[in-house]
């Protein structure tokens, strides 16, 4: 068949469409699913997982989300706002459904999202429409399949549940959240089986070449030559057989004698010789920075300067997390609570807290200049307050707006001033220029 029956569009013989040959030796044939790289590696998230760097990354993530406090608040005015104690949403997400936790699930919307790029939950309401249960279903493109309806419809979600029954739900039955940005509108981006399918693909065929290597011994592949033939098939399957039994099992690092002035050659290249330790080591900072994973967060510390790991640590938070809590916390807002001026957000007060030192200099300079209390510290340290008198606010006495007059300070300032100038004078004239710890005391 030529060209010009081609775009005629004639019907084509089964010869003209050869069935591409299969060979069973080869593992690759087996691997059913997911998306072939540019190396003719089939990559699954399943298999993805089994590389560790992918395995931490996704990890990290889900864990330092699922692990912060959250709530739903109320804009008041534009300065200020009041925290919902006991809100639906808040209590559903801290209960989810009778089989997670509120840890299992934000780790599992998490995981979906950096994974496959996309996280679905069907929603399930009581009669008065309010949602009281989330029940997550698998996101995998071969298992759930998104697709927009005609005229403006919406979309619609077909899945299957663990007993392979097929499921539809309509978009108001789904809380979806799409990895941003979007390929078709409709799913969104898996930084495993799009942007990063090369890099996985790669990282999947090292692992594999590593684990082939040392089921070998670490010994590379070889031949063997010999100056005359076998003198039929036969012999030449007896000899390998034996040569298998001798160099296998128990027999395993035991001499072994060539016969028939056989030569052995080796082929390819030992693991030295390849660098697979040099590639595998930048090949897995590639897949950190896939997900914006400071290297030390998942074990890389070879160029770790140990100087700045508190920085990069805030980095962690402020580049890699921020956005994702953003995208969850909007998608809530929008999907699940649906009410003027009200938004769901994560606290991420206990990522960016410091060393104790640090946290504490904070914590006195805020002090000191009125805008934290003493009970506003504990509550920030997971203490109980002192009660009442905690709630009380320092203000330095030097803070005036500019320009105001001496004299013009507020009574009860001025006489606390007055009182202490007089106080110490008191004390120097009594001591002989030394000022006395329990005047000053008595003065404040």
């Amino acid at each position: 068949m030529g060209l010009i029956d081609l775009f005629r569009g004639d019907r084509m013989s089964a010869e003209a469409l050869p069935e591409p040959s299969r060979d069973a030796s080869d593992d690759r044939m087996f691997e059913l699913g997911g998306r072939r790289s540019e190396i003719n590696i089939s990559v699954t998230v399943d298999r993805a997982r089994k590389v560790p760097v992918v395995r931490d990354c996704l990890k990290i993530l889900s864990d330092s989300v699922a692990g912060l406090q959250f709530g739903a608040w109320r804009k008041k005015d534009p300065r200020t706002r009041e925290r919902l104690e006991g809100h639906p949403v808040v209590a559903l997400l801290e209960d989810p459904n009778p089989r997670q936790t509120s840890f299992e699930f934000l780790a599992q919307v998490v995981d979906d999202l950096e994974a496959y790029g996309d996280f679905m939950a069907r929603i399930r309401r009581n009669a008065s429409g309010q949602i009281y249960r989330l029940d997550r279903f698998s996101p995998d493109p071969e298992i759930t399949q998104v697709e927009e309806l005609p005229n403006g419809m919406g979309k619609r979600f077909t899945t299957r549940d663990v007993n392979g029954i097929e499921i539809r739900l309509l978009e108001e039955e789904v809380w979806h959240i799409p990895l941003p940005p979007t390929y078709d509108g409709l799913r969104g981006r898996s930084p495993i089986l799009h942007d990063g399918l090369e890099a996985v693909a790669v990282a999947i065929a090292l692992q594999r070449y590593a684990n082939t290597l040392f089921t070998n011994d670490a010994t590379p592949p070889y031949a063997l030559s010999m100056e005359s033939s076998f003198k039929d098939s036969a012999s030449k399957d007896n000899f390998l057989k034996a040569m298998s039994r001798a160099l296998t099992g128990r027999n395993r690092h035991k001499p072994f004698v060539l016969e028939y002035g056989m030569t052995p050659h080796r082929m390819g290249l030992t693991a030295e010789e390849a660098q697979f330790l040099e590639t595998r080591r930048e090949l897995w900072v590639d897949l950190t920075r896939l997900w914006r994973v400071p290297p030390h967060k998942v074990g890389i510390m070879d160029k770790a300067t140990f100087s700045n790991i508190e920085h990069q640590a805030l980095e962690f938070v402020t580049d890699t997390l921020r956005p994702i809590l953003e995208l969850i916390e909007r998608s809530a807002t929008k999907f699940l609570i649906a009410e003027p001026g009200v938004y769901f957000e994560f606290n991420v007060a206990s990522l960016l807290r410091g060393d104790i030192k640090t946290r504490f200099e904070a914590y006195a300079l805020g002090r000191q200049w009125g805008w934290l209390s003493v009970n506003d510290v504990l509550r920030m340290e997971n203490e109980n307050g002192i009660g009442p008198a905690g709630d009380r606010y320092m203000e330095p006495l030097n803070m005036v707006p500019v320009g105001t007059p001496a004299g013009q300070r507020s009574p009860d300032k001025r006489a606390s001033v007055e009182g202490a100038i007089h106080f110490l004078r008191q004390s120097v004239a009594t001591t002989g220029g030394r000022p006395r710890l329990e005047i000053v005391k008595d003065a404040a």
